[in-house]
């Protein structure tokens, strides 16, 4: 993933748009920041979600740890399709 793609994904998470869980499914990302986790082809939509679910809270300010953790392991492990 690259920072531009990143930046749609946090864009689109910061929104109100609403991303449908079943449309959208993240449990492809379960153990991303694991060692032995296998690169996967996921869509923006996907990573968006991801982040809500990871970094936003629920007052809506931001876990800035868990959203850079999002974006070092994107970086290497997710790629959009």
């Amino acid at each position: 993933m690259t920072k531009k793609e990143f930046s749609d994904a946090y864009t689109i998470a910061m929104s109100n748009e609403k991303i449908d869980m079943l449309a959208e499914p993240i449990d492809v990302f379960d153990g991303f920041g694991l060692e032995n986790f296998i690169p996967v082809y996921v869509t923006l939509r996907q990573v968006a979600r991801l982040i809500r679910y990871q970094a936003v809270y629920l007052n809506g300010g931001i876990d800035t740890e868990k959203l850079q953790e999002v974006a070092n392991c994107g970086r290497k492990l997710f790629k959009i399709i």
